[in-house]
């Protein structure tokens, strides 16, 4: 099973990006067909640069499918989206197409029914099912510190600076992105955004130059 593939994106479109993968000096490779969510935050995956993606291999009778994500969050949230009735991977990706994986766990602690219902595919009792079988364990994760941005609840833990899904939750991604285009590389982005956000120096109006600049200053 793969799950996690490094190498140089050779093209990219709606429905699938290929990742050309080398052995040791091999130019040639292997071209793997991802399929990513289809949400401008990809667009750090450039055609002719390295990228790295976490995978989901899903097989069917008929099938091997490969979908991408950025992170290994992502992906795992793509993994706990799928254990809602109902919900197979390609719905599970037509949600993370919508928002990122902070937003929409906000989106579904906070019981935001109409946003989660304007998400193509996603009906009326697809969304109850998503709150109900989904709710408790996300806070749980939540208050535990994983999808940094959303609310930490009420239990006295150290909270991520929050306007629900609005301009916060941008700008953490937004800053996520810009210092992955400088090179760094993932668990160093999020450890960095992390030690920000658990410093309190930054407000509800942080943008993402503010969030930027703090987290190099750990450097």
């Amino acid at each position: 099973m793969i799950a996690f593939l490094r190498g140089r994106i050779v093209s990219r479109n709606d429905s699938e990006t290929v990742i050309l993968v080398g052995v040791g000096n091999d130019p040639s490779g292997v071209g793997y067909g991802v399929k990513t969510p289809q949400h401008p935050r990809y667009d750090q995956w450039i055609v002719g640069e390295t990228a790295e993606a976490h995978i989901y291999t899903h097989v069917r009778e008929d099938a091997l499918d490969l979908y991408g994500f950025l992170s290994a969050q992502e992906k795992q949230f793509f993994l706990t989206l799928m254990t809602v009735q109902g919900v197979g991977p390609k719905l599970a990706l037509s949600v993370l197409s919508h928002a990122d994986e902070v937003s929409l766990v906000q989106m579904i602690l906070s019981e935001d029914k109409a946003g989660l219902n304007a998400i193509s595919g996603v009906g009326k009792k697809t969304v109850e099912r998503m709150l109900i079988d989904l709710k408790d364990g996300l806070q749980k994760k939540v208050d535990q510190g994983q999808y940094l941005g959303a609310d930490r609840g009420a239990i006295g833990l150290p909270r991520a600076p929050s306007l629900g899904t609005g301009a916060v939750s941008a700008a953490y991604q937004d800053a996520h992105h810009a210092l992955m285009g400088l090179g760094f590389r993932e668990p160093q982005v999020k450890q960095m955004l992390e030690r920000v956000a658990g410093s309190g120096s930054l407000g509800a109006t942080a943008t993402a130059q503010d969030w930027i600049k703090s987290a190099l200053s750990l450097i």
